[in-house]
């Protein structure tokens, strides 16, 4: 299904470089493009914002798939010379394209609330890193959603022997990156 909000979102998108989902949502209300959705506060703020990112995963796709970078802290439409880019996918994107998602019940809108404000304090407190890129940090250093500080630097001091430019294995560029890793990765560590 076609969703309504996608042509207001892409005349917003083109006003401002860099948009978050609430200032988008604002404008929308502001402009009258969403009406209140449901009487329960948890309820409407979920559909609305459901609607807002469902129009933009289907305007990313129109767009192409790797003009418009869609995360809830940072959207932003730019130029790329890459004619025919592979398609993106996220969970976050199934998710949004799913249209069976909008009627969630009460006790999966709480989840979700409840596992954004985790994600916005761990993204708050770390160096601005896209959903998906932080997401693929967890994977690779094999760390959990809730990691501690002992065990992001138990699996750094891993990462470093393995990788450190005087062992015979050792590669400097990896010993480098894993250490900018370990720097993004250390604000979102709780304590």
């Amino acid at each position: 299904m076609l969703n309504p909000l996608i042509d207001r979102i892409f005349d917003l998108i083109l006003t401002q470089k860099v948009w978050q989902v609430h200032i988008l949502a604002a404008e929308l209300i502001n402009c009258g493009a969403i009406k209140p959705l449901d009487k329960n506060p948890e309820r409407d703020l979920f559909k609305r914002n459901f609607l807002i990112m469902n129009a933009l995963y289907q305007l990313q796709e129109q767009l192409h798939p790797k003009s418009l970078l869609i995360s809830t802290l940072h959207i932003e439409l730019i130029e790329t010379d890459i004619e025919s880019p592979a398609t993106v996918k996220s969970n976050l994107k199934d998710y949004y394209l799913d249209w069976g998602n909008y009627e969630a019940s009460e006790e999966q809108i709480n989840e979700l609330l409840t596992s954004f404000w985790q994600k916005f304090k761990r993204v708050n407190s770390a160096p601005a890193l896209a959903e998906d890129h932080y997401d693929a940090l967890l994977a690779k250093w094999q760390l959990t959603n809730d990691f501690s500080l002992k065990e992001l630097q138990k699996r750094w001091r891993q990462l470093a022997l393995a990788h450190h430019p005087d062992k015979p294995t050792g590669c400097e560029n990896a010993f480098k990156q894993i250490k900018v890793e370990y720097e993004q990765l250390k604000p979102a560590a709780r304590s």
